[in-house]
């Protein structure tokens, strides 16, 4: 089977992908940024602006085609007002299918991750450098010349991510029909799969990330930019002109319409959507009441699917913060051991997902009696799967907690206690905070992962995001729109409750 077309289509769908999360995504870093700099009102729209972008970067890629699906699919609400057109030259139903809808909705997640990025890079710049840098350039001039440079490693690793996930994830490009080398190995070597397809599907990845890393070594220094904060940390910045604020504000309303809004609203249209053919006419009705009783009737048909989402998050996330917490610990003095444990965790991160739940069920049908029994009757094959990619999630959230914490009371403890006592009585308190976020991310990002999952869910068992998938090539209705909404609004209080706390 050729394998040159699906390279050629994975690179136009990475390049498409970067590019629509590098414009949409430097916009909202320059609004975010400069909405901090205005007045109290212009603080909590930033705050709202990050919180927003923090929870479409934690939404599992699934929930995401569920809302654009519902929003401008084969039976969205865009397209059953007739505001796009029904079909193209070619036949295809709609304009959002193929490279433009996949590339679509990896770039709106991508452009989350860029500003996420870009302000956490931000967020470690001296205060006296940027209000010395916008007395010498100016508002915009300072972040482009200034702010955005030195925040350079930050979106660059978001972009470089945005790159890798539309390299290895075949959901949405399975729902469009736009083969990759992910879902050509996941549509025709799933069942039998040779050395050579699996070299091939994970070379991509694997190289960007490779060069990344180099990357990464190469600009160590300037990953560090705790540096320019070594001058006064109190010094008042003084805040942007109005218009420079209304402009900001104007772009980042626009992003948070564009990346969660108009998604959001369509599922929500969705669930309350009742559609009927009068004749030859379209007719469309939209209840309030409708969508609730939708909604309250949602966890009850579909009770086993929240349920198992729930109890595989939460056992992936538990499993995964107890692998990552030693390694972040070991590796926090030791420079050797923590640059092979970031390569490491960044290789896992590019596996594609069916040739992560295709290896585990190859190991559990080794012959042992006890692996098969675990295959068969336990959900352990299942987290196993889930945790190639929790466990890096966990293990970088705890690895910036560690360097948050002074060196000094590290060094105080292993004089006084062994590494085991010193890990439960020190560390853990200090890094409550750190361990919470780390269990809810993993928690998220494990219960959403649904291409390492297909391969090893026992029977019977299903998840939401299993579920959507099976579902959404169809279409998107009513629904599932109230499958989704559920778990995307869960997604965001929590997200919501956990931007809040960090920020206060």
């Amino acid at each position: 089977m050729g394998w040159f077309a699906p390279l050629m289509l994975t690179l136009q769908l990475m390049v498409a992908s970067v590019t629509i999360a590098a414009i949409i995504g430097i916009v909202g870093a320059w609004a975010g940024s400069s909405l901090q700099a205005g007045g109290i009102w212009s603080r909590r729209l930033a705050a709202l602006f990050f919180a927003a972008m923090l929870t479409a970067a934690v939404i599992p890629m699934i929930l995401h085609a569920a809302a654009w699906e519902a929003t401008a699919g084969k039976f969205g609400w865009w397209m059953l007002t007739q505001t796009g057109s029904r079909t193209d030259e070619t036949g295809v139903y709609g304009f959002f299918a193929g490279l433009f809808a996949s590339a679509w909705i990896h770039g709106i997640v991508g452009a989350a991750l860029v500003v996420i990025a870009t302000w956490s890079g931000l967020n470690r710049v001296s205060p006296s450098l940027v209000a010395q840098s916008r007395l010498d350039y100016g508002p915009l001039g300072a972040f482009a010349k200034v702010h955005f440079p030195i925040a350079a490693p930050w979106w660059i690793a978001a972009l470089v991510a945005t790159a890798v996930i539309a390299a290895t994830e075949m959901t949405v490009v399975d729902l469009y029909g736009y083969r990759t080398i992910a879902d050509q190995f996941y549509l025709f070597f799933a069942m039998d799969p040779t050395i050579g397809s699996v070299m091939i599907t994970c070379i991509v990845p694997l190289t960007i990330a490779a060069i990344f890393m180099v990357y990464a070594l190469v600009s160590r220094r300037r990953l560090d930019v705790g540096r320019f904060r070594t001058i006064e940390e109190t010094i008042d910045v003084e805040p942007l002109p109005a218009a420079g604020i209304a402009i900001a504000a104007l772009a980042a309303i626009c992003v948070m319409a564009t990346v969660v809004a108009v998604p959001l609203t369509g599922l929500i249209i969705k669930s309350g959507q009742a559609v009927s053919v009068v004749g030859d006419n379209v007719v469309l009705r939209w209840s309030l009441s409708l969508m609730l009783t939708r909604l309250i009737d949602a966890p009850v048909v579909f009770a086993s699917e929240y349920q198992w989402t729930a109890i595989l998050g939460a056992l992936t996330a538990t499993v995964s913060v107890f692998v990552a917490w030693p390694v972040a610990a070991w590796t926090r003095t030791r420079s050797g051991a923590l640059m092979f444990a970031d390569a490491i965790s960044i290789a896992m991160v590019c596996v594609p997902g069916p040739i992560v739940g295709l290896v585990v069920v190859y190991g559990f049908q080794l012959d042992f009696p006890i692996m098969r029994t675990l295959y068969q009757q336990t959900l352990l094959p299942t987290v196993v799967a889930l945790m190639m990619r929790s466990v890096p999630v966990a293990y970088w959230v705890l690895r910036s907690g560690y360097r948050g914490v002074d060196q000094t009371i590290f060094d105080a403890a292993s004089m006084e206690m062994g590494w085991l006592k010193r890990g439960w009585s020190i560390d853990r308190p200090l890094l409550v905070r750190p361990m919470i976020a780390a269990w809810i991310g993993t928690a998220v990002v494990s219960s959403g992962d649904v291409p390492a999952m297909l391969p090893v869910i026992p029977a019977g068992v299903s998840t939401v995001g299993v579920r959507l998938f099976g579902l959404l090539h169809s279409g998107a209705r009513y629904q599932e729109s109230s499958l989704a909404i559920i778990y995307v609004l869960a997604v965001v209080l929590i997200a919501l409750a956990c931007f809040r706390r960090n920020h206060r």
